[in-house]
């Protein structure tokens, strides 16, 4: 598994990331108070726009986005999904289908959350443009509070996005241009594309940065700011006996979607040619050790993947998990029209391998992949969905199902009193009851599996929410944050 950013290492899986906690100056105080986000000393550092400073006449700069609707929205008029006709259904023995994807309408539902969400966007997606968060004269799109209290991996100032998981070349490409074995555990269907992978490897030994930007439309923006009102202060209430945030769980109606970027070249990465060049202000590689250190310049990014999230009623999870990547060898018009759909995800599979034994393991029913994917994707755990930059031992759902935190105040610290979301030794490696637990498919506010952490609240899939907990923590305990440190 990758580390996120190697000061404070940091690990880390797609569709979302765990940041580190560095100092911040007055300059970000006072865009918050601009801002309209309070003048509690909380409110100062939940509603910063960035970690870090803007220089002068730097061009395009990122706004946080968190005037959110102060009542519930109304019912989902385009949210075409809810419509769709697809079973949610686990059968016994498994039913296995070559054509899940196309005749389970999996193919439509996922295409239908895209199409809401490129709705008003640049075809493009250009970097003097970004994402847009008003479409139609009104505001679609909403930002977490909370995720730029951290200027080592924290939000930056030109599009919002945050560091996440470093990927290794082997996630985008394949295996020292080897193909993959049918039988090879955590990688699933998998398609190879030839490269000089030896010298990306000497170029890029740290493998690539991945940084970026997630977004809730309407239902999910009200959620968020019942959770972290304009106080920066997570309010918690009482839901069917268990504490969670206020506004959660998510309405019927949210949706989310996050633009992942890499540094990873072309020459390296072929079916990168053509995705939107984003500049983003990320870290700079150490000219001799090639390690990734604290300091930051504007520097290229190129979009990589798509991914999309929302709640479905229908489903056991209460959510459905999909992703895209982007394909620059498939024709297309437009940005939106290259992105190629790798599957949906509504659980972990609970019955399938690591979180059951090898003999016992049964085909996955709660993850259906795109039989279509005519470039390299590597897949999650056993086959699971995971996207091109996430961590090929673990999942979407089974990430963001982990989604907890400790109670507001208390510093949130993985693997002691909230589970660790990013992985742990074993992990889809080995049956354990680690494994069993971390593959399970819950819905909120049920506790955690296994019992390790009965006092960890449910944060409904929102590793976005589990990092404002974490990062209010850190204020609320040392009213500071933790130093950055370039690796030694």
């Amino acid at each position: 598994m990758g580390n996120a950013f190697r000061g404070p290492a940091i690990r880390a899986t797609g569709l979302a990331a765990l940041f580190g906690l560095v100092a911040i100056g007055t300059t970000g105080c006072k865009q918050a108070e601009a801002q309209g986000g309070g003048n509690s000393p909380a409110a100062q550092f939940a509603f910063r726009d960035s970690a870090d400073t803007p220089p002068p006449n730097p061009g395009r700069i990122f706004k946080l986005s968190d005037d959110y609707p102060k009542a519930m929205p109304g019912a989902c008029a385009e949210c075409d999904w809810l419509k769709i006709p697809v079973s949610f259904d686990a059968n016994f023995p498994p039913k296995e289908s070559p054509h899940a994807w196309t005749q389970g309408k999996w193919a439509d539902y996922i295409g239908s959350i895209l199409r809401y969400v490129r709705q008003g966007q640049d075809p493009n997606l250009r970097d003097e443009v970004g994402f847009l968060v008003d479409v139609g004269g009104s505001t679609r799109w909403f930002n977490v509070p909370w995720m730029a209290f951290d200027p080592s991996v924290g939000r930056e100032f030109r599009h919002g996005t945050t560091n996440e998981r470093t990927a290794e070349l082997e996630d985008l490409v394949g295996p020292d241009g080897k193909p993959l074995p049918a039988d090879a555990d955590s990688i699933g269907a998998a398609h190879f594309l030839p490269h000089m992978t030896t010298a990306c490897k000497q170029r890029y030994p740290r493998g690539f940065e991945t940084w970026s930007v997630g977004y809730y439309n309407p239902h999910g923006g009200y959620a968020i700011g019942k959770a972290i009102p304009k106080d920066g202060v997570p309010k918690v209430v009482d839901y069917m006996g268990s504490p969670m945030p206020d506004g959660l769980p998510f309405p019927v109606g949210t949706a989310v979607v996050k633009v992942l970027t890499t540094n990873a070249p072309v020459d390296c990465v072929p079916f990168l040619a053509g995705s939107p060049e984003w500049r983003v202000n990320r870290h700079v590689q150490n000219p001799n050790t090639k390690e990734y250190m604290c300091k930051r310049e504007v520097q290229v990014s190129r979009i990589v993947q798509i991914d999309v999230a929302v709640t479905d009623p229908r489903s056991p999870s209460g959510w459905v998990y999909g992703t895209y990547a982007y394909n620059g060898t498939i024709k297309g018009a437009t940005f939106w029209d290259r992105l190629m759909p790798l599957g949906v995800q509504w659980g972990a599979d609970p019955w399938t391998f690591p979180a059951v034994p090898k003999r016992d393991s049964q085909p996955l029913q709660q993850s259906v992949a795109n039989p279509k994917m005519d470039i390299f994707q590597h897949m999650g755990c056993q086959g699971r969905l995971a996207g091109p930059v996430d961590n090929p031992q673990s999942s979407c759902m089974s990430c963001h199902a982990s989604a907890y935190a400790a109670k507001p105040g208390s510093l949130s610290v993985m693997g002691t009193n909230a589970p660790p979301s990013f992985g742990f030794d074993g992990l889809c490696t080995a049956y354990s009851l680690d494994n069993a637990a971390y593959f399970q498919t819950t819905r909120p506010p049920q506790s955690f599996p296994g019992g390790k952490y009965p006092n960890a609240m449910s944060l409904d899939t929102s590793l976005q929410l589990e990092v404002a907990y974490q990062e209010y923590g850190q204020f609320a305990t040392s009213k500071a944050p933790k130093p950055c440190k370039d690796p030694s």
